[in-house]
């Protein structure tokens, strides 16, 4: 029986493949909410959560509404392509819910998680100058990411809105009075859950993971997104791999790609990042929105190296 928070409890995965085929099958079977933003899907899934997903871009984000019984969080803002906010209103008039407190949490300031701030009235965020910073100046149409933007790609009942531009998509500015700070360890209450705010800096100085250690869930933002990694720095990463070691992970979900990946294998990363550090792995370069990073492999773990990307 679903237990609180709707989780069906811990399930005995014995294998890589078997965790990953039976997500996949949660994945497909899982609701999907209609509404009128025409780029999102919003996607029911277990622990009461709900993925706003944007499978219209290469870069597929999800941000996620986690239910509470006092308040709810929306982890992320997304990339601003679409509002947000009315996609958000248009789940509650079809799941019947009243208006609410809402708590507006950003995994990090990059221009994916943050896009979609100004339709709150608050967001809560890492204390951090740089983090401030790029809310507070949001991200003109300075052509610099015109070839991000671009990255547009078919998925069925997905269309970016009709006034899309990608020469002239910008970021509105985030009023400074307006940012509220969380800091490690400290706890998120829903009322009927409690999550304890996770300060990662190596995909971002501003990092913050959310975890609920008697419900066994990760929200990763970037920092934890499977067998690759997106990093500032080798180091700051086997730091964050420390702490996320000893997490206890069942439910995990993921700000890229498919919502749900399997269980966290961050002693095992840690292992092998360790011994990239001592230049034990294969170097390569990818190139992504039309520039090039160099890539370290390593027994199915990749890192890509982007310290100036990572902190435009």
């Amino acid at each position: 029986m679903p237990d609180s928070t709707g989780s069906t409890g811990p399930q005995p995965w014995a294998t890589r493949d078997e965790a990953e085929r039976s997500l996949a099958e949660i994945l497909s079977g899982a609701r999907r909410i209609a509404n009128d933003s025409g780029w999102f899907e919003i996607i029911e899934l277990p622990n009461q959560v709900y993925a706003f997903w944007e499978p219209g871009h290469v870069e597929e984000v999800n941000a996620f509404l986690i239910v509470g019984s006092e308040r709810d969080v929306l982890y992320d803002t997304g990339m601003g392509i679409a509002s947000i906010g009315r996609a958000l209103a248009d789940l509650r008039r079809a799941e019947g819910w009243p208006e609410r407190e809402l708590m507006v949490i950003n995994s990090h300031n990059h221009l994916d998680h943050n896009g979609g701030n100004t339709d709150f009235d608050e967001a809560w965020i890492i204390e951090d100058e740089w983090a401030i910073r790029k809310l507070t100046e949001g991200l003109p149409a300075d052509g610099r990411f015109v070839a991000y933007w671009d990255q547009l790609k078919d998925h069925p009942g997905v269309e970016a809105p009709a006034d899309f531009d990608p020469a002239t998509f910008r970021i509105p500015a985030f009023a400074r009075e307006n940012i509220r700070f969380l800091a490690d360890g400290e706890i998120v209450d829903l009322g009927n859950r409690r999550f304890r705010v996770i300060h990662t800096t190596s995909h971002s100085p501003d990092g913050l993971a959310l975890y609920d250690e008697e419900n066994r869930i990760l929200f990763g933002g970037d920092t934890f997104i499977g067998d690759e990694f997106l990093v500032r720095d080798l180091d700051l990463l086997e730091l964050d791999l420390v702490i996320a070691s000893d997490l206890d992970v069942e439910w995990h979900y993921c700000s890229h790609g498919p919502q749900l990946i399997e269980v966290m294998r961050s002693g095992y990363h840690l292992s092998i990042i360790r011994r990239m550090i001592e230049g034990e792995r294969t170097e390569s370069v990818t190139d992504f929105a039309g520039e090039a990073f160099p890539v370290y492999e390593l027994d199915g773990v990749a890192v890509i190296l982007a310290p100036e990307f990572l902190t435009y």
